[in-house]
């Protein structure tokens, strides 16, 4: 046992090793052809991007120089423009000069004057002051100011510590009304009421707060806190929240635009944070206000909204721009920098949209310094229609790419689109312009980068393809190699199985006849009574190991011939009920000697079947027999013959050891055993009885398989099928058996059957 172990062992070692050799020789060469190939396509795609860059990086030489040429024509446009204003006695320009200039040229989209700085001269309505200082203030020295403000302070941390801490609204309430009842500053008791009225609005109290900022704006219109914001633009706000909470949305909409509004007009006396600021508390509570279904005429009011926002975006940028323009001139200023009729640039982002600026200097009575400054707006959209449709024109391939002009940082200014990748080629342009870059990016359907999309993916494909094809061959030919050498392997061992086989019914044959001449020859001296009875048990042990030896050498000689595509069938009309049992009967014996119980079971009459009868006969023996072999414990064979639709149905069962799940799709093959450790001299066999089996039964047009359980036993079923001649003359004759005798013409023939 343990060397046949070791066999198997060393066996399938011998497998496994030349198995990972030739795995080993087939993946090794693949992996590198795989890496190689990779490597090929890398350098490729480089090689490919390094010539695709190369030539973008020409094609934006050539932009940034029809560029540059272009702005070139454009700056001196504007620039003789602007020359024959100021160089006319080198003055300044007056503001109907300035206007009319922004009307007939569609380049500039405004003009900022500054005569000194700090000081606006136009636009006439904007300005560079700073939140002046409150109107109302008490000296400083005075005894009152100190007194007040003391109390003012003291009352108002007890307030906000009861208001915030405490959350006590009423003491808080209480706290701000005793301000404003002790105190004789204006200033003081404003701020004591906006205090009231934003406690009241914690508090809930929607329309005693609505009356205390309306009495608010009406008695302190233009009066700031010690912050210097208008007190009157959180009071104008805490109107519409109130006015909201009190679902009277129309009166809302129309404090928030009046509140709107008043922010515009006073946005150059307040910090551009505080502005800032409560424009952002008018876009949250605006589109909550709208949305009322009370609210008529919403969409007038929503376009009006708009409007204010548009007009609110352009004061900001505006005055974003004169603070610019004032910090060059006063570095010029400070420098004493020599005046040159000169323009200068500034391109930068303003409230996220991009801007150009171009500025020159105005001199002095003297004309040598500087004293004030001109600065134009450039409309980038009227620059964007008159530069780009004529570069485009101008340069080839101009489809598969767009083109961008970008700022120092690297933000779009302007261009044919916005892109969101990276651009593929920048060039800076030339002075003046040498703050902007000229910027390539690939369309979105260009043609040479989805060609090298393509060819990559196929690339790779054919790859993938490749060593797949040779892993898949390398699979097939390791498992067709295991099937060859397990094949000879079992032929090695049918070789040595038929030696012992045939050697087994033959010796017991010699000994017996043995035996028996022994018994002869001494019968003249000593007849024992039993003789006979003797003779003929050993008679016929003789008989029964001759037909073994008989069906053995025929299996043989069957696999033989099917192997070589040569067996011949006789077919006949023949009874199946009598061909199972003279099967059954002539095993009968063999079975008992072994301790059987043999159980037949035909439903009779069955119908007539076309079959060869000694090969049925071999069926059923190699299926008893292997229920022979592999019952132990039970010793129980039943054999079943009936007729189910077009077929008489054979099945042979027994409760022996059952055969694995795993195993039931290979019993039938050539050679094959379920249970290898099977594979010893008790149980012998050749492992032919069952492929013989399925051959046979194929040959006479029907199918064999098996059902089986570990521990429970197996059931072998085979087909054979009813001739249609035979089904017709039942079914006339009320569906009764016609034996072999009576049918007209009955005569044997052969078939020769190719496996």
């Amino acid at each position: 046992m343990l060397n046949t172990l070791f066999k198997m062992l060393k066996r399938q070692w011998n497998e496994i090793r030349v198995g990972l050799i030739f795995l080993g020789l087939i993946l090794i060469p693949s992996g590198l052809l795989a890496y190689f190939s990779l490597r090929a396509i890398e350098n490729e795609k480089l090689l490919s991007k390094e010539r695709l860059q190369e030539s973008y990086s020409q094609f934006a030489r050539l932009a940034a120089r029809e560029i540059d040429d272009e702005l070139e024509d454009v700056e001196k446009r504007w620039s003789s423009t602007v020359k024959r204003i100021i160089d006319k006695d080198e003055r300044i320009p007056a503001p109907e000069e300035l206007d009319e200039l922004t009307q007939t040229e569609p380049l500039i989209a405004a003009c900022y004057l500054l005569t000194a700085p700090g000081k606006v001269a136009y636009p006439p309505d904007l300005s560079l002051r700073e939140a002046g200082s409150p109107p109302e203030q008490a000296p400083m020295e005075s005894e009152l100011f100190h007194r007040e403000h003391e109390l003012f302070n003291r009352l108002v941390t007890r307030g906000e510590e009861l208001e915030y801490l405490s959350y006590d609204l009423k003491g808080a309430i209480a706290t701000y009304r005793e301000i404003a009842a002790q105190v004789t500053s204006s200033q003081l008791r404003a701020m004591a009421e906006s205090y009231v009225g934003r406690a009241l609005m914690k508090q809930g109290e929607w329309t005693e707060a609505l009356t205390t900022f309306q009495d608010l704006l009406v008695k302190y219109p233009e009066m700031r806190d010690l912050n210097k914001m208008y007190l009157r633009f959180p009071a104008q706000y805490q109107i519409a929240v109130a006015l909201d909470n009190l679902e009277r949305d129309q009166e809302a909409v129309e404090t928030l635009f009046r509140f709107n509004q008043d922010l515009l007009e006073r946005s150059d006396v307040i910090s551009p944070l505080q502005y800032s600021f409560f424009l952002d508390q008018i876009r949250n509570l605006a589109p909550r206000l709208l949305a009322s279904p009370e609210l008529s005429a919403s969409q007038s009011y929503q376009a009006e909204l708009e409007a204010l926002a548009e007009q609110s975006k352009k004061h900001i940028r505006e005055k974003y721009f004169l603070q610019l323009l004032d910090r060059k001139l006063y570095e010029m200023v400070i420098a004493r920098k020599e005046y040159k009729a000169k323009f200068r640039y500034v391109s930068e982002e303003a409230d996220g949209d991009p801007f150009l600026l171009a500025y020159r200097a105005l001199p002095d009575p003297s004309g040598i310094y500087t004293t004030g400054l001109l600065g134009l707006q450039i409309n980038l959209e009227q620059l964007r229609q008159k530069l780009f449709p004529t570069i485009l024109r101008n340069l080839k391939s101009s489809d598969q790419v767009t083109l961008a002009i970008l700022n120092e940082s690297g933000d779009y200014v302007i261009g044919t689109a916005r892109s969101t990748e990276p651009p593929i080629a920048v060039r800076t342009l030339e002075e003046p312009f040498e703050f902007w870059q000229v910027a390539v990016y690939l369309s979105e359907a260009a043609p040479a980068a989805q060609r090298w999309d393509f060819r990559t993916t196929l690339s790779l494909w054919l790859i993938s393809l490749l060593l797949l094809s040779i892993l898949l061959g390398a699979y097939i030919f390791i498992r067709r190699a295991r099937r060859e050498a397990y094949l000879s392997q079992m032929k090695s061992t049918f070789v040595s199985n038929v030696s012992h086989e045939l050697r087994t019914p033959l010796a017991s044959i010699k000994m017996l006849a043995e035996l028996l001449e022994m018994q002869l020859a001494g019968q003249s001296a000593t007849a024992p009574e039993n003789f006979k009875a003797r003779a003929e048990n050993y008679l016929g042990i003789i008989r029964r190991e001759c037909s073994r030896l008989g069906r053995l050498i025929e299996n043989v000689l069957d696999f033989s011939k099917i192997e070589r595509g040569v067996k011949q069938y006789n077919f006949e009309y023949e009874d199946p009920a009598a061909v199972v049992r003279m099967a059954v009967d002539s095993f009968r014996p063999h079975a008992e000697e072994q301790g059987f119980m043999l159980a037949l079971d035909i439903a009779e009459p069955l119908p007539e079947l076309r079959l060869d009868a000694d090969a049925i006969s071999q069926v059923i023996l190699n299926l008893l027999s292997n229920a022979v072999k592999y019952s132990d414990a039970v010793k129980d064979i039943r054999v079943r013959a009936y007729q189910k639709n077009a077929n008489v149905v054979i099945e042979v069962s027994d409760r022996g050891i059952g055969i694995a799940a795993a195993e039931l799709s290979k019993v039938f093959e050539d050679f094959y055993r379920a249970d290898q450790r099977l594979n010893s001299q008790k149980q012998g066999g050749m492992g032919l009885g069952l492929t013989l089996a399925r051959q046979i039964v194929r040959a006479h047009g029907g199918e064999i398989s098996v059902r089986s359980e570990v521990g429970q036993g197996s059931t072998f079923t085979f087909t054979l099928p009813i001739p249609e001649s035979v089904m017709l003359e039942n079914s006339l004759e009320g569906g009764g058996a016609k034996g072999a005798s009576q049918r007209p013409g009955n005569r044997s023939y052969a078939i020769e059957v190719s496996s």
